[in-house]
């Protein structure tokens, strides 16, 4: 059931809010990167200096937090923006 502030909201506005979301969350996720990794790394260092095992994280989590970026900014073009408006237009049948 919608309130009556959401059935407001044009799809051009509900496509931009995701957008902005999609952004938000990447800096979330980039920001946790970045601290997660600054404490694996003296984690490493007081564990086990010399066996680098806290690269096998850093590594596919760096290339998730990279793919999210990608996404967020539409540079996956057949992940962005315009791609999600042509599927809701196909799963509707009609304009948006």
């Amino acid at each position: 059931m919608q309130t009556p502030a959401t059935s407001q909201v044009s799809p051009e506005e509900a496509f931009a809010l995701a957008r902005v979301r999609r952004i938000k969350d990447f800096y979330m996720h980039l920001a946790e990167y970045c601290g997660m990794t600054a404490l694996l790394a003296v984690m490493n260092v007081f564990i086990s200096p010399h066996y680098p095992w806290a690269i096998f994280a850093v590594i596919p989590w760096g290339f998730y937090v990279l793919i999210e970026g990608l996404r967020a900014f539409d540079k996956v073009p057949f992940l962005n923006g315009e791609w999600e408006k042509r599927q809701v237009e196909k799963y509707l049948g009609r304009q948006l």
